[in-house]
Parts: C-alpha cells; structure tokens; sequence
C-alpha cells in the first residue's frame, strides 16, 4: 500500500507541477499583453502629440504669413496712397504752366 501511495502522491505532484508551469506560463502571456498595451499606449500617444505639435505649428506658420501678406499689403497701399498725392499736385502744377 505504501508504494501505490507512494505512487499516488508522485503523479500527483507531477500534475501539480505541470499546472503550476502552465499557470506561470499563462502569468507571463498576461504580463506581456499588458505590457505591450501599456507601450502601446504610450507610443500612440507621443505619435499623436507629435502630430498635434505639428498640425499646431502648420498653423502657426499659415497665420503667420497671412499676417506677414496683410502687412505687406497695407504698406503697399500707404505707398501708392502717398505716390498718388504726390503726383496729383505736380500733374495740376504742370498743366497751369502749360495754360500760362
């Protein structure tokens, strides 16, 4: 009776230690699934912050320059404003000599 005890109780162990392996082995799979997520996660998020800082920046540089096209059209306008004063008095001034 010993031996088939004996017996019993190493087959039992073997199967206790084969579920523990598979059990740990399970654990690891979990492990790395959720690590993977949690990079995962990480890394989507930089992407996307990345993207973010660049749509901003696209932006940024398009307002910019609008603001630079206005400038530069205002102070167009101002020159040819002032040219055109200019050039009225002397075109009057011109044309009452000629009359004289």
């Amino acid at each position: 009776m010993d031996s088939s005890h004996e017996a019993n109780r190493e087959r039992h162990d073997e199967n206790e230690k084969r579920e523990d392996e598979a059990t740990s082995l399970v654990d690891v799979n979990l492990m790395v699934v959720l690590l993977s997520q949690l990079c995962t996660n990480e890394s989507d998020k930089s992407l996307e912050k990345g993207r973010e800082e660049r749509r901003d920046h696209v932006a940024h540089e398009a307002r910019e320059s609008r603001a630079r096209a206005n400038k530069r059209l205002m102070k167009e306008t101002k020159l040819m404003e002032k040219r055109t004063h200019v050039l009225q008095p002397m075109a009057k001034e011109f044309s009452h000599y000629r009359k004289m």
